[in-house]
């Protein structure tokens, strides 16, 4: 994984692709402020949001947003509402468990990753 970089909004965003799944993309963000970071959609969090996800209506694209200091059940609880947005964007009615499963692990995995990256790049200064 390429060192995370700040973006305008002064948080970080990398991009996750389920291949399988109609190559649908997930826009991961790590952010201090939800409500500066959701300005690039003209969307904004409830004011007692940790985390939101946004849908792109009509396209096969997700946003994650989720502050840097984000503890693993909200992690999963946002990574789900990914994860049933890519099955019902390609049509899947019946959710196999493990179907689901593999998919929320590989998102949640992706995810950690990219906060671990995060981490590291913010150390070494």
């Amino acid at each position: 994984m390429r060192k995370p970089k700040l973006t305008q909004y002064k948080d970080y965003e990398t991009r996750v692709v389920f291949e399988v799944m109609a190559s649908y993309q997930v826009q991961v963000i790590f952010t201090n402020d939800l409500f500066k970071s959701a300005t690039r959609l003209g969307s904004k969090p409830s004011e007692e949001a940790d985390a939101f996800c946004f849908n792109v209506k009509g396209e096969r694209r997700s946003y994650i947003f989720l502050k840097l200091n984000a503890p693993e059940s909200v992690v999963a609880h946002e990574c789900w509402h990914i994860v049933h947005q890519v099955m019902a964007y390609c049509g899947v009615v019946d959710m196999d468990s493990e179907i689901v499963a593999y998919h929320l692990g590989h998102l949640v995995e992706k995810v950690y990753d990219f906060k671990k990256a995060i981490r590291a790049g913010k150390a070494k200064k």
